[in-house]
C-alpha cells in the first residue's frame, strides 16, 4: 500500500483530496500541506512513496518539488496534479525529476488510480508530452509502418544517446495520438508493459536533464 503526501495551492482542494484518500481503499494518506517550505521536514521524516503536488503551490513549483525531493535521503516519487496536460511547465517539471502526471480539476476524479499506477512504476504521456520528450532526445519519428510493427518494441538498437528504438518508436506512436491500449493491441503487450515502458521513458529524461546541468 503506498504512502501519499499531499501537495495543493488551495486549502479548500487539500480538504478534498485529504478526504477522498482518507476513505478510498488502496492507499494510506501520510501527510498534507499547501507550502512546500513547512512540508519538508515531514517529508524527511514520513519518508512517503509518493509526493502528488500541484504544478505551482503558494510558495513554490514542481520543479522546485522535485529538486528539493531529490535531496531527501529516501527520494519519493513525484506525481505532478495539472488542470491540463498542455500547461507549458508540465514537461519541465517531468524532466526535472517529476515520474508522472494525472489531470485533475481539483475534484480528485482518477486521483487513486494514477497514484496506484505510478506505485507500480506505470505512467502516461499525452502526444504533446510525446512530441516534447523526442525533440527533447534530439530524434526524429520512426517511420509509423515501422514503429506498428510487432517486431517494434524488441528493438534494443540505439536511436540516440540515452534512447533505443523500441522507445523511439513508443514515443511515435503516441505523438501520433495513439492511445495506450491501441499500442498494446498493436504489439501484443498488455497495457500496464507499454505504461511502464513509458515510465522508464519519463526516468531517462531525468538522466538527459542531469547531463545537461553537468555540461
Amino acid at each position: 500500500m503506498p504512502t501519499v503526501y499531499l501537495l495543493r495551492l488551495s486549502e479548500a482542494t487539500l480538504q478534498r483530496t485529504r478526504s477522498l484518500l482518507l476513505q478510498a481503499k488502496g492507499v494510506e494518506l501520510a501527510g498534507s500541506s499547501t507550502v512546500l517550505a513547512d512540508a519538508l521536514g515531514e517529508l524527511a521524516a514520513l519518508a512517503p512513496d509518493i509526493v502528488a503536488s500541484d504544478l505551482r503551490l503558494v510558495d513554490s513549483h514542481a520543479m522546485r518539488v522535485a529538486h528539493e525531493l531529490g535531496r531527501l535521503p529516501v527520494r519519493p516519487q513525484l506525481l505532478l496534479l495539472t488542470p491540463t496536460a498542455d500547461d507549458l511547465q508540465l514537461f519541465a517539471a517531468l524532466s526535472a525529476g517529476a515520474n508522472a502526471y494525472h489531470v485533475d480539476d481539483g475534484g480528485g476524479a482518477g486521483l487513486v488510480e494514477a497514484l496506484m499506477r505510478l506505485h507500480d512504476r506505470r505512467a502516461m504521456l499525452s502526444p504533446q508530452l510525446a512530441r516534447q520528450a523526442m525533440a527533447a532526445f534530439g530524434i526524429e519519428r520512426s517511420p509509423l509502418a515501422m514503429a506498428r510493427q510487432v517486431a517494434a518494441p524488441l528493438d534494443a538498437s540505439p536511436a540516440g544517446r540515452q534512447i533505443d528504438q523500441a522507445s523511439r518508436h513508443l514515443l511515435t506512436l503516441l505523438a501520433q495520438g495513439l492511445l495506450l491500449a491501441e499500442i498494446a493491441t498493436l504489439w501484443k503487450l498488455q497495457a500496464a508493459e507499454i505504461e511502464g515502458r513509458v515510465w522508464r521513458l519519463v526516468r531517462l529524461l531525468h538522466v538527459r536533464s542531469r547531463e545537461l546541468l553537468i555540461a
